[in-house]
């Protein structure tokens, strides 16, 4: 069975406002599950209760890269996580100052060394990126290309955004394949052109092969992601989980 989760900075003000009754708008509208994007001022404890209410799992956090340097904070993301029953710690920006060839060659040490202490909690942990991460740093090599050639391919994992990826016009397919192995999660959000600027839109609003993508990754979880709306972003999102799992029946 396909599960569908939806990335919470989608619904952010919503979030901002009234977490608990926008955490039950999306399970009322069939989504299994949420990914974080930081704990919204809850414990463990008061998230666990309003996943339990509404029948809703985790499906990830997004913490800040400053984790990785942090160990109390590192400590506090990994009991954070063993309390709601999460399992994957993802990594989902970095500032402009990281976005140097050194600055990545920092990035993945401090992943490598992390993932050591969040393994051993039984959590795994990864990085999502954007469309900067392809840009040239040096001669012809991309922040991407430093941070797989230096991360532990046995211990760091990568949340695949196939609309940043497409964005930034990668081959999708291809990187998807490459990478199957360590992909332990992937975004999903269409895109759509106006007035010559491409935008996130609704799953099936844009031109993206999102199934197709989704077909080619092993993950537990399918994680819906919008960032531009027309209207309430919390009302937009809600039919995505039903399409997605429309492709499987």
């Amino acid at each position: 069975m396909v599960k569908v989760a939806l990335q919470l900075w989608s619904v952010k003000e919503a979030m901002e406002e009234n977490p608990e009754q926008t955490i039950r708008a999306l399970s009322e509208a069939g989504y299994d599950g949420v990914q974080l994007a930081g704990d919204y001022g809850k414990s463990g404890a008061e998230w666990k209760k309003i996943l339990s209410e509404n029948h809703l799992e985790a499906a990830g956090i997004h913490m800040p890269v400053t984790a990785l340097e942090n160990t109390s904070e590192l400590d506090h993301w990994i009991s954070f996580s063993k309390e709601i029953g999460n399992t994957k710690l993802i990594i989902p920006f970095v500032d402009e100052e990281w976005r140097t060839l050194e600055g990545y060659k920092k990035l993945t040490r401090l992943m490598n060394a992390a993932a050591d202490q969040v393994n051993k909690s039984g959590i795994k942990l990864g990085y999502h990126h954007h469309d900067f991460e392809f840009k040239t740093v040096e001669t012809s090599m991309t922040g991407w290309d430093v941070i797989e050639e230096t991360a532990d391919p046995d211990h760091i994992h990568f949340e695949i955004d196939v609309y940043w990826t497409e964005y930034a016009g990668i081959d999708t397919y291809n990187l998807l394949d490459r990478l199957k192995g360590n992909i332990f999660s992937i975004h999903l959000k269409d895109s759509v052109e106006e007035n010559g600027q491409k935008r996130t839109a609704a799953i099936g609003k844009g031109s993206l092969d999102l199934k197709g993508f989704a077909d080619r990754v092993q993950t537990d979880w399918l994680v819906v992601e919008q960032e531009h709306f027309d209207d309430d972003p919390l009302e937009e999102v809600k039919p995505s989980a039903k399409v997605v799992k429309g492709w499987y029946e």
